[in-house]
């Protein structure tokens, strides 16, 4: 699937801490959001390989959400850590956390914008590479969802 030119934009301006960043969030529509959630997953899959490694056990997904939460909690931007392990869960192919109730594409939205702000916040050489990453995205995920 292709990706939009202003999913990529919209993952750049994150990492490079630019405030253009929330109003591309705001302006997804319902469908876009759905979207741009998929490409996203795809972005935190391609900025955890180096972290977490291409296996990953069910405690390290947990305890992974929980490093994030507990740094999104005490910079007082809180995300729900079980949904950053759902996105994490989905990524590693693990059982979902959340098989009869859907998590809300806003809710994937925003854990995996902290996902992608705290690996940015902790290595600094993701702002420098971000073409890289994004185009790595892109190749993942036309990769994942072929239509």
């Amino acid at each position: 699937m292709l990706v939009e030119p202003r999913f990529r934009d919209q993952i750049r301006c994150l990492v490079l801490k630019d405030r253009r960043a929330k109003a591309l969030d705001e302006a997804l529509s319902p469908g876009d959001r759905i979207a741009f959630n998929g490409f996203l997953a795809s972005v935190v899959a391609v900025l955890l390989a180096p972290r977490l490694g291409d296996r990953c056990g069910v405690e390290d997904l947990a305890a992974f959400s929980h490093e994030v939460a507990a740094r999104h909690r005490s910079e007082r931007r809180p995300v729900n850590e079980f949904v950053v392990e759902e996105i994490l869960r989905l990524i590693y192919g693990v059982t979902p956390l959340f098989q009869t109730i859907p998590v809300p594409p806003m809710a994937v939205s925003s854990a995996g914008a902290a996902i992608v702000r705290y690996l940015n916040n902790t290595d600094a050489g993701i702002a420098a590479e971000i073409e890289r990453v994004l185009d790595t995205a892109v190749d993942l995920h036309q990769r994942r969802t072929p239509h």
